[in-house]
């Protein structure tokens, strides 16, 4: 027997569903899938399940999650790092373009440019001129080539004419110690790795890598307005699901999530850790990821990263 799409999605969903975050438990990846799963779950009437599936910098999961039945009963927490970021840098098993779906944006997590209090610049110009008199011997760390605090600084450099030296890592807890013990002089962090670290005077922020301000620390900057105009580097959140799901699926998923990200609650713990909420629509969010695709080409190409 032959069910309409139309059929299918007003009987949808009937059963549970799961949301794949392709990071371990406990990162910013699998926070925000939780928070976010618990009120879909909610609005859509149904128990949503948080399954991890981390490996190969959140390709495994974002392959499992693209491969999924095309049901509507399996999401992906998707990034710009895991749909535009790695593809940029090597080729995956699924294209960003063809294989998913989006569903909607969920939020969007900014990076603070750091360094250690012995480095003497307090303003992202100070340390562009301190980079540009010292060249060759500012370094700044990262979790590895490619990863979003590289990027973050290639395009800094790219925009300032400056040449800070890139020291990639297995990790960027390592790369943060580093910068602690005075090893390296810069890092591009994200917001909730360094809070407390700012707070406690052991680094130093000089701005935040958003487009706006930061609410965790709103007398900081951004590098846009401390004289690198255009500059705009942060960690975008958002749900897919497989390439195939009908349409009036994936509509009634987006109408439910942004009804779920209207939580005044969510928006706390959001802030917590340090996500702003963003909505969008399925088209808006397919216009974004094809933006970042080709955003994030052009700054590997010109960074001359390649996957480790």
């Amino acid at each position: 027997m032959i069910f309409s799409t139309a059929a299918l999605a007003q009987n949808y969903p009937t059963r549970p569903l799961r949301i794949i975050s392709p990071f371990a438990a406990g990162g910013s990846n699998d926070v925000v899938a939780r928070l976010v799963g618990a009120r879909l779950g909610e609005a859509l009437g149904q128990q949503i399940i948080v399954e991890n599936r981390a490996g190969a910098g959140g390709v495994v999961g974002t392959e499992f999650g693209a491969r999924a039945a095309a049901d509507g009963y399996t999401l992906t927490m998707v990034t710009n790092a895991t749909l535009a970021i790695v593809p940029a840098l090597q080729k995956t098993p699924y294209d960003p373009l063809r294989d998913f779906a989006p569903v909607g944006l969920v939020g969007t997590s900014p990076y603070v440019v750091v360094v250690h209090p012995a480095v003497p610049a307090r303003t992202i110009q100070q340390l562009v001129t301190l980079v540009k008199s010292r060249p060759q011997q500012v370094e700044f760390g990262s979790g590895g080539i490619g990863t979003p605090g590289h990027l973050a600084g290639a395009m800094l450099n790219t925009m300032t004419g400056a040449r800070m030296i890139h020291v990639p890592y297995k990790a960027g807890n390592l790369a943060l110690n580093d910068l602690l013990g005075g090893h390296i002089s810069v890092t591009f962090s994200n917001t909730i790795t360094v809070s407390e670290l700012i707070k406690a005077g052991r680094v130093r922020a000089l701005a935040a890598t958003s487009a706006r301000r930061i609410s965790a620390f709103p007398d900081l900057p951004t590098v846009a307005e401390s004289g690198v105009p255009g500059y705009e580097f942060a960690l975008s959140l958002g749900l897919a699901t497989p390439a195939a799901t009908p349409a009036a699926i994936v509509m009634q998923l987006n109408k439910s999530l942004v009804k779920s990200l209207q939580d005044k609650i969510l928006h706390q713990r959001f802030a917590a850790q340090s996500i702003e909420v963003l909505t969008s629509t399925p088209q808006e969010f397919a216009e974004k990821i094809r933006r970042d695709i080709d955003v994030y080409a052009k700054l590997v190409k010109t960074a001359g990263a390649r996957a480790e």
